[in-house]
């Protein structure tokens, strides 16, 4: 993002069981005996009576924590399926939607790579003798711009930091096999000291790290901006991700924010040559496409 400043400030002058017995009674034998036997009987089938009674109490508590075990697992099947569907549930309100990017970025981040491209839409130095100059390094701007635009590694942005409060509007739609999003980002402005991977915009597309850092990265370009100021205003900036739902991983995508440098009473050297910018405006389209 340096590349932006550099060459806003060369063109505007210079820019993750059932036991069961039975016993079997004994034949009489004798007609005294049946009497005998008969008490033997009688004894047997209370014998019977109490042994099944107690097979049937013992078998009663048996059945019940069968029938609570089975129960448990029918509610623990039940709760994984739950989960299940709810983990393939379509993300719908800002929240769902930007805790599942941020899940997926993270599983893409030490994979991914991306193309990013910078182009320069709009250029003016101002009134006067540098606004015409301006003008005139435009096209040179321009050609710096897109011959830095190259290969990126990563997913670009703060996105371990981005929360439903950087989003203005965000949605998504499954098709089954992958879950498309778009998360419109709020706008954002930044001044000497912005950080690359903080604000709203910085949490989903990467901004310049520091204007005064870039400043002083400009070889043989004095820049004071004791009286003056420089600020970047970010805008237009979202994030289309396609995700797919059996990996959890993007596998494509694009990152876009615009930028307008505004600069203002800001003395600029370049050699022997020297001059005021004031009021003039760079615009430049950052976009990162996977």
């Amino acid at each position: 993002m340096k590349k932006i400043l550099a060459v806003a400030f060369a063109a505007l002058f210079v820019l993750s069981l059932a036991a069961c017995g039975s016993k079997t009674p004994e034949e009489p034998e004798t007609e005294p005996a049946e009497t005998v036997a008969d008490v033997i009987t009688e004894a047997d089938e209370t014998a019977e009576a109490a042994e099944d009674t107690t097979a049937a109490e013992a078998d009663a508590p048996t059945e019940a924590a069968a029938d609570e075990t089975q129960a448990a697992a029918e509610e623990t099947q039940a709760a994984t399926e739950a989960e299940t569907e709810a983990e393939k549930k379509t993300p719908e309100t800002k929240a769902e939607i930007v805790e599942f990017y941020k899940k997926a970025a993270i599983a893409s981040d030490s994979t991914a790579k991306g193309q990013d491209k910078m182009e320069m839409t709009k250029l003016d130095g101002g009134s006067g003798l540098v606004g015409g100059l301006v003008s005139a390094f435009e096209p040179i701007a321009k050609k710096a711009l897109s011959n830095n635009s190259g290969t990126t590694n990563g997913i670009t942005g703060g996105y371990e930091k981005l929360t439903e409060a950087d989003v203005a509007n965000a949605t998504a739609k499954d098709d089954g096999k992958y879950t498309t999003i778009h998360i419109d980002l709020k706008n954002q402005t930044d001044g000497m000291n912005g950080k690359s991977n903080e604000g709203s915009v910085g949490h989903g597309v990467s901004v310049l790290d520091g204007v005064q850092k870039a400043i002083d990265e400009l070889n043989g370009v004095d820049v004071d901006t004791s009286e003056g100021s420089i600020k970047l205003q970010y805008h237009n900036a979202y994030i289309d991700a396609k995700i797919d739902n059996a990996t959890g991983k993007i596998v494509s995508g694009k990152w876009h924010h615009t930028v307008d440098i505004l600069i203002n009473n800001v003395k600029v050297k370049i050699g022997i040559i020297s001059a005021t910018l004031k009021d003039a405006i760079g615009q430049v389209e950052y976009t990162v496409t996977m």
